[in-house]
């Protein structure tokens, strides 16, 4: 029988077995849910039977384990036949399955977990990536994850005490390595425990002496292949010199920290030297940064052989330039194991290029969270990361991270998460991306500047949740006549001086009024091109007669001549609002920094817009209804 055939076989002879335990069960007036449950686990287990056959034996063992589990939990007595249950023996059977049930709920508490979990990893195929941001539950679920996996799992815990050490001898291997499997089998997270819990101390202790016995380990095993090594050569055996774990953990240690040395030259003492000194100091005076690296190598090497490495908060107390290149060395030194990494730093998940990546989408307390896959997107995966968890609606903006468009837009769309992309093509296309995104938790916006834009084209991007200015870009936002009457009071100025900004503001697009209109037309024309194409042509004259088509539609003269007389209606009316539509002038600011008298006005503006939330008015009216309303 071939190995999957047996799998199929251990399933289906333990949901045979179910089947009888339950009709025992309800022929004796027992109900519970957790028949129905246990029913749903047995037919999602017999559904992905092909994928837990492709799993490591290890991991499949697990299952088969867990399988078991829920048959265990009923008693093997319970087995009669219900043909030959008679009445007076129905009572006793029944309060039997009231310790049965218990048992039951927490085999398929385990059971379900495991299976839901290896699902959503991929069964493993790949390295994991479980991103999540504070408060969702990751260091929880390592701790789960521990719990329920302790034949495959070892964890790394985000809480470390980074204490190295003194040792004066070399300890007998069997003790060390014994040690060492307790360590490994041990939850060492104290997150969840309370001064009061009797087991708190222990666990602590665990922590406090881990570096101790991670190195306590190396330096045995170091010792060991030395001496054999040592009296085979005295035997006369032609032997190579072994590499222990230790000589490894420092190759890989010395080969990312540039300016130290580390060292254990007499196999007990490990020491340091700065790079072109002889002097040396103790491990334990080294910086937290330099222990923690030589504390997740030590970890790594010595994890069980394919084993599952579970590393909550892979990024805590690395310095950005280490982590990335560590983790890879790790990665790479350790193919048989599965790493499982549960962190909030998007810049290393982006970094595990072949990994599997899931977001931890929601955690209800004690056991619930919702798991799902980071979805194949239009969106740049940093930025796809950045925004999965986000409860508050998404708007994209025009605009780079710290420029005054996302400043503005911060403080008057609290309830936006504001991400600001390059162009109006990216605002575009990442709103319909994100929108697309199945499972998300909430709606994206574009908000795009109006210049250089027709009003049919803006009009036709609403349907795609794109929304543009009232102004022609957001610093004319601050130009807004009532928000500068209040600014103009604030900084103890006339009227007068609104009045004279108003003008200056005229006179400047009367004075830029040409360059306005090309500059207009250019974007009028790359746009065109960017968001067109010329049609597919089979042969020369195709190719010809459609390029022709695609830029008869290009009409420079009509376009200059209807732009250049809608500015000088503009210009001639002295309609300040509509100037402010159609400028695009970054020099706007001086015509404001010289009539209030002040070197920096759009700071000022900001303060005062960050802290008068009634100027906040007069700037939204120029913002669509459809992001201001509510």
């Amino acid at each position: 029988m071939s190995d999957d055939n047996a799998l199929t076989k251990v399933f289906n002879v333990s949901y045979s077995k179910f089947l009888k335990y339950k009709e025992l069960a309800l022929y004796c007036g027992v109900e519970s849910p957790l028949f129905e449950q246990t029913e749903q686990y047995f037919g999602k287990l017999n559904s992905l039977t092909a994928e837990i056959f492709s799993l490591k034996i290890n991991y499949r063992n697990q299952v088969v384990d867990d399988c078991i589990g829920v048959i265990d939990a009923f008693k093997s007595e319970l087995g009669i036949d219900v043909k030959n249950i008679e009445a007076e023996q129905k009572p006793f059977i029944k309060d039997y399955y009231f310790d049965v049930l218990n048992k039951l709920n927490n085999a398929l508490k385990i059971a379900s977990f495991n299976l839901e979990l290896f699902s959503k990893f991929n069964f493993f195929h790949n390295n994991i990536v479980a991103i999540g941001a504070n408060g969702s539950g990751k260091s929880t679920l390592s701790a789960k994850l521990k719990e329920y996996l302790p034949k495959s799992a070892m964890t790394i815990s985000a809480q470390k005490l980074l204490i190295i050490p003194v040792f004066k001898n070399v300890t007998n291997p069997i003790d060390t390595t014994k040690d060492l499997q307790e360590l490994q089998s041990h939850e060492k997270s104290t997150r969840f425990k309370s001064v009061s819990d009797s087991n708190y101390s222990p666990e602590t202790d665990v922590i406090k002496n881990e570096f101790k016995v991670l190195l306590n380990n190396l330096l045995s095993e170091n010792n060991t292949l030395n001496n054999e090594y040592v009296q085979s050569v005295r035997n006369g055996e032609n032997c190579s010199v072994p590499e222990s774990k230790l000589i490894k953990a420092i190759e890989i240690w010395n080969s990312l920290i540039d300016h130290r040395v580390l060292e254990c030259s007499d196999g007990i003492n490990i020491n340091l030297k700065t790079k072109g000194s002889e002097d040396s100091y103790p491990a334990y005076q080294m910086s937290d940064g330099e222990k923690v690296v030589l504390y997740y190598i030590a970890h790594v090497l010595q994890a069980p052989q394919d084993g599952f490495i579970i590393v909550d908060e892979p990024e805590m107390y690395l310095h950005k330039t280490l982590l990335s290149k560590l983790w890879d060395i790790l990665e790479s030194e350790r193919e048989d194991c599965i790493f499982v990494y549960l962190t909030h730093d998007l810049e290393f998940a982006t970094s595990r290029n072949t990994a599997k990546k899931v977001w931890i989408k929601s955690f209800n307390h004690p056991n619930k969270w919702e798991i799902e896959n980071i979805p194949s997107n239009e969106l740049p995966e940093a930025l796809l990361l950045k925004l999965l968890g986000s409860r508050k609606r998404i708007l994209f903006c025009e605009s780079e991270s710290g420029k005054i468009d996302e400043k503005i837009y911060n403080l008057l769309l609290p309830k936006f998460t504001i991400t600001p992309v390059k162009t109006c093509f990216d605002v575009i296309n990442y709103t319909k991306a994100f929108n697309e995104l199945p499972n998300k938790t909430a709606e994206a916006f574009g908000l795009i500047d109006s210049d250089h834009h027709d009003s049919d084209r803006l009009s036709s991007l609403q349907a795609q949740n794109v929304f543009s200015l009232n102004v022609s870009e957001v610093e004319n936002l601050l130009f807004d006549e009532g928000f500068l009457r209040n600014f103009s009071r604030r900084m103890m100025c006339d009227d007068d001086v609104v009045s004279t900004i108003k003008s200056e503001v005229i006179e400047k697009l009367s004075n830029t009024k040409e360059l306005q209109v090309a500059n207009y037309i250019s974007a009028k024309i790359n746009y065109y091109f960017k968001s067109s194409h010329v049609s597919k042509g089979n042969t020369r004259e195709d190719v010809k007669t459609h390029y022709s088509r695609f830029t008869d539609n290009i009409s420079i003269d009509e376009w200059h001549d209807a732009r250049e007389t809608e500015l000088q209606n503009i210009i001639d009316s002295k309609d300040y609002d509509k100037a402010l539509c159609v400028i695009n002038d970054k020099g706007l600011k001086t015509i404001a920094n010289r009539n209030f008298n002040i070197g920096n006005f759009q700071e000022k503006a900001l303060n005062y817009l960050q802290f008068n939330h009634d100027s906040h008015q007069h700037l939204l009216k120029h913002l669509p209804s459809e992001l201001t309303a509510g």
